[in-house]
């Protein structure tokens, strides 16, 4: 099965404003038949481990789960995001597939 991993901006958006997005993004993915990687679940994750994470403790785990994936998903949004620039260059020197992601009529 292909995996994809999700990215777009996290940091400074609202918690409900970036769960949703990635939500409507993950779920539009499962349907297609991809595995999903996504960020909000994994920093969530970490969170529960370390709660004093560091954005580059997300950072870090964030890419090394892109590592696993076969392809990156850019969310509407992600070249506002220092993180998703970052991935995004990751996933090119990996030489990952890489996708365009936008709500269907806008919304988020």
């Amino acid at each position: 099965m292909t995996r994809v991993y999700l990215s777009g901006k996290i940091t400074g958006l609202p918690v409900e404003a970036y769960t949703k997005t990635f939500a409507r993004a993950e779920q539009h993915y499962k349907t297609c038949g991809f595995e999903v990687v996504n960020p909000v679940t994994l920093g969530e994750l970490l969170l529960n481990f370390n709660p004093d994470a560091t954005y580059e403790d997300f950072m870090t785990e964030d890419l090394e789960a892109l590592r696993g994936c076969t392809c990156i998903a850019l969310l509407e949004g992600w070249e506002d995001s220092p993180g998703a620039q970052r991935e995004k260059t990751e996933a090119e020197r990996l030489g990952l597939e890489i996708m365009f992601y936008k709500a269907i009529g806008g919304r988020r």
